[in-house]
Parts: structure tokens; C-alpha cells; sequence
């Protein structure tokens, strides 16, 4: 066959396997209701760019996730198929980087494998469907690690430039992909001071990526001293480690189909990465450099937030994990590719599907998210114009912001209890009160109780003492398959001041 032939068939193949794992991607992707993360996505990023950096910054990201998604809404709106559809393009350009970086890097065998790999992960469709950064967290940090390499070996301008890019594009879109540049960094900088090559190209790329996040940095020292002294993480334990490791095969809250299946997937992948790097080094080819810096970036990365846990605070969470999910696929395929030419292959990505398909069809065939939409069914035949819904959760308080955008939302924070997110972000349907006295008499009030909520002491306070009358019985809204769920409940204010 001639080289012409050969790269159109390529092309065509890679083409339809993009095809077929984006609409994969898109299936049934307004299925599920937006949960409170979700929520403070599509708030933020209503507000203007100004007004989302400094918001942000008194959260716990970085801006560029919302800046880059609130001028997407901009065009396409703020449905939810329009906000999860651009973590659906951010894995759709993770996948993407098998068709350039890792095909120069490692050939076209090692690129099919590797889209087909970021597809097939069940991770991969939960995040994709999920309105939040992490998609495009993992996309900036593997081009990091593959432009990183590349720069190193072929030494163009533009690889380098692509290399700072990435760095600064994975620094400002989540904290964990800022730590995975870092380690990704740092290896790049141990491989080139060891094959004895010019480190100023790296040092300048480097050095401007750190530059340009020097504006950021006043915020961070901001929400490092928030989230040291009051976060939600709970520790880690040797259970919230397992749930990391199998995350690539697990669902967003991990939920799985079968735990014994994900831990059979992760040892198998395991396995197929070290046969990969041990059987490059044997052969020493070059290549094992870019496996090497992908799975030691994912082992470090994760290790670092273990570490951090132990020895400041618990911050880690399995979902955050994802900024290095496309170097634990890159590693995988670099495994797999390394079994042969054409069968062995094969039969590796076919048992990765295997693994996947069945948590793959778990994720499509529940919903985890909770009950809004039976809340929104219930709600709208019978809510009037002005009436508001008083609140003791951020949970509730920021779903029902978004699904009753025309009714003022109230939320109670109990004293003591400091908060998680810049509820800002969810203004002006959203606001704090510092009691039910501050609503207007005229109001009909809806209050909105979550199961399980810190403050569970609060709304029967109000009842017992007159301060709140119940007009009408609490109706609860759960799903078996969801952890959030919640009780409504109409009320009106009674004679008892604040």
C-alpha cells in the first residue's frame, strides 16, 4: 500500500472513531438535572468577565474554565445542553491530541489507541457530562506533557511555545492540573539535565508561563489560607485512596457497577503500563521518555495531594483526579501499543472496553444527580409570581437558582458555619439572609429542606417557635440512586419576630 493510501485510510478511521466517541459523549446528555457544582458553574458564568475573576477568586479556582465557558454561553446559551456541551468539546479535544502531538510523538498505532482509550474510559462520559473544569483541566495538562516532549526532541520554537501554553492553560483551570504542570516540569527538567541537553529553551518557556501567572498569584495565597483553615474534603483513607486509583473505570461520585470489575481494570492497566516502559527500556527506545514523564506526572500528581492531605489538610478528591486522566491514557496506550503491530493491540484495547462498557452503561442507565426534575414537574403548576424559597443548604439553594431563575432564592447559613463557595456567584436570584424576617410579608415562601444537610436543626426551629407556620405538608424528592434529595415545603411567616 502507498504512503498516500496508508494516511488516507488512517485519517478516515481516526475521523470515524472521533465520530463515534463524541456522539458517544453527547448520548442522553441532558438526562441527567444539574446537581449544586453544576449549578455555581452555570451561575458564575453569567456575570460579566470582571465580575468572574473576582468572584473567583474568592472561591477555590482558578478563572479560566468560567471565562472561556461564560463567552461560549454567550453564543450557544446557558441551557444545560449548552454548558455540558463544552466539557463535551473539552474531551473532544483531549481525544483530539491523538491526532497531532501523540502521533508525531509515538506513531499512528500508539494514536488510534490512545483516542480510542480517552473515549472508552467511563470517566471520560461522566466528566464530559458534567459542567465543570475538568475535561479542559486534562486536556492542558497532557498537551503540557506531550509538546514538553516533543520540544525536548525535535527543539522547535513552536513546540516550546505550545509547551508554556499548556503549562499556563492547565495553572489557571484547576489547582490540580497546576500541580500535575508542575510535576510534569520537573521531569521534563530531570530528562533533559540527564541526556545533556540545552535547558534554556525550557527555561524560558517555562519562565513565561510562570510570568503570566504571576497576576494570579495573590488570589491563590487567598484560597490556600481559605480552604487550610474551613473545606468540605473529608480525610483520606485507605478507601478514598482505592476510589482514585480505579477513578479512570468509576463514575463521577464512585458509584460502580461492580467494584471488583474497576479493581480488575486498574491492576490490568497497571500492569500494561510498567510492561510498556520496562519493555522500552530493554529496547532503549527513546520513546519510554514520554511514558515515563505521563505516568510519573499521574503517580506524582496523585501522590503529592496524599501527602498534602496527610500533612495540612484532606484536599483530595477523586474527581479532581481527572486533570490527569489523559496521562494515565497516554501511559495506557503506550502500554498497549507496545504489545505488538496489529492483534496483540487490539486484543488490549478490547479488553479495556471490556472493562468499560459495563460501568459505561451503569452511568447512561441511572441518574445520580437527584430529583430536580421531578421538583421542577411538581413546582410549576402551582408556584405564583413573587413567590421565594428560603433555604438551610447551598445544595438546594444553588439548584433551585438555576431551575427558578425568576424567583428569589434565600439562603440561611447557620452561625458558625463558614460556607464552601463565594455565593456571590449566585446573584441576584441568589442572596444570604440572616434570618427569615428579612423576606417581605407579601412573599409566599417555599422552604426547601436537603436530607443529610449539616444544618438539620435550623427549619424546626423556626417551626416549633412561630417564627415560620407550615401552610403545607412537606413533600420529599429522592432517587435511589442519588445521594442528594430533599423536602418542600410551603410556609408563611408567623407572629414570632427574629
Amino acid at each position: 500500500m502507498d504512503k498516500k493510501k496508508h494516511g488516507l485510510i488512517f485519517l478516515i478511521v481516526w475521523i470515524v472513531i472521533m465520530a463515534a466517541g463524541t456522539a458517544l459523549l453527547f448520548a442522553g446528555i441532558t438526562r441527567e438535572s444539574l446537581w449544586y457544582d453544576e449549578s455555581y458553574t452555570a451561575a458564575i458564568v453569567k456575570h460579566s468577565i470582571p465580575d468572574i475573576i473576582g468572584i473567583t477568586a474568592g472561591d477555590s479556582h482558578p478563572p479560566l474554565y468560567y471565562l472561556t465557558l461564560h463567552v461560549f454561553t454567550l453564543v450557544f446559551g446557558n441551557s444545560v445542553l449548552a454548558l455540558r456541551a463544552f466539557s463535551v468539546l473539552g474531551a473532544a479535544a483531549l481525544a483530539a491530541l491523538g491526532i497531532g502531538p501523540v502521533r508525531r510523538a509515538l506513531g499512528e498505532r500508539f494514536s488510534i489507541i490512545y483516542t480510542v482509550l480517552v473515549f472508552a474510559l467511563p470517566i471520560t462520559l461522566s466528566m464530559a457530562q458534567e459542567t465543570r473544569m475538568y475535561t479542559w483541566a486534562a486536556f492542558w495538562v497532557t498537551g503540557s506533557a506531550l509538546y514538553g516532549y516533543l520540544a525536548n526532541r525535535d527543539g522547535k520554537i513552536s513546540d516550546w511555545a505550545l509547551f508554556g501554553t499548556c503549562v499556563l492553560g492547565a495553572a489557571y483551570t484547576h489547582y490540580y492540573a497546576l500541580l500535575a504542570a508542575a510535576m510534569i516540569c520537573v521531569l521534563l527538567f530531570i530528562t533533559m539535565a540527564a541526556g545533556k541537553k540545552k535547558l534554556k529553551p525550557f527555561l524560558i518557556a517555562a519562565g513565561i508561563a510562570a510570568a503570566g501567572y504571576v497576576p494570579w498569584i495573590f488570589a491563590l495565597a487567598g484560597q490556600v489560607n481559605r480552604v487550610t483553615n474551613s473545606y468540605w474534603i473529608p480525610p483520606v483513607t485507605g478507601k478514598v485512596i482505592r476510589n482514585v486509583l480505579v477513578y479512570p473505570f468509576s463514575s463521577k461520585f464512585s458509584y460502580d457497577w461492580s467494584p471488583v470489575f474497576v479493581e480488575l481494570a486498574f491492576y490490568a492497566s497497571a500492569a500494561l503500563i510498567l510492561f510498556g516502559i520496562i519493555k522500552s527500556v530493554i529496547r532503549r527506545d527513546g520513546s519510554v521518555k514520554l511514558a515515563a514523564i505521563a505516568a510519573g506526572a499521574y503517580v506524582l500528581t496523585i501522590g503529592a495531594g496524599v501527602a498534602a492531605s496527610f500533612a495540612i489538610r484532606p484536599v483530595l478528591v477523586e474527581r479532581y483526579t481527572v486533570c490527569v486522566l489523559g496521562l494515565f491514557a497516554l501511559a495506557l496506550a503506550y502500554g498497549i501499543g507496545n504489545l505488538g503491530k496489529k492483534v496483540l493491540p487490539a486484543l488490549g484495547c478490547a479488553v479495556m472496553i471490556a472493562f468499560s462498557v459495563p460501568q459505561t452503561n451503569y452511568a447512561m442507565a441511572n441518574r445520580f444527580n437527584g430529583p430536580m426534575t421531578e421538583a421542577v414537574g411538581y413546582l410549576t403548576p402551582v408556584i405564583q409570581p413573587g413567590d421565594v424559597f428560603l433555604h438551610t443548604d447551598e445544595h438546594t439553594f444553588g439548584t433551585f437558582c438555576y431551575y427558578f431563575p425568576d424567583h428569589m432564592n434565600y439562603y440561611y447559613e447557620r452561625e458558625g458555619f463558614g460556607g464552601y463557595s463565594n455565593y456571590g456567584a449566585f446573584e441576584p436570584e441568589g442572596a444570604m439572609i440572616g434570618s427569615p424576617g428579612e423576606i417581605s410579608a407579601d412573599r409566599r415562601i417555599w422552604l426547601v429542606q436537603r436530607f443529610g444537610a449539616p444544618d438539620s436543626v435550623t427549619a424546626p426551629k423556626w417551626l416549633r417557635s412561630g417564627e415560620l407556620k407550615l401552610v403545607e405538608a412537606q413533600k420529599g424528592f429522592r432517587i435511589k440512586t442519588s445521594w442528594y434529595g430533599f423536602t418542600i415545603s410551603r410556609v408563611e411567616k408567623g407572629d414570632k419576630s427574629s
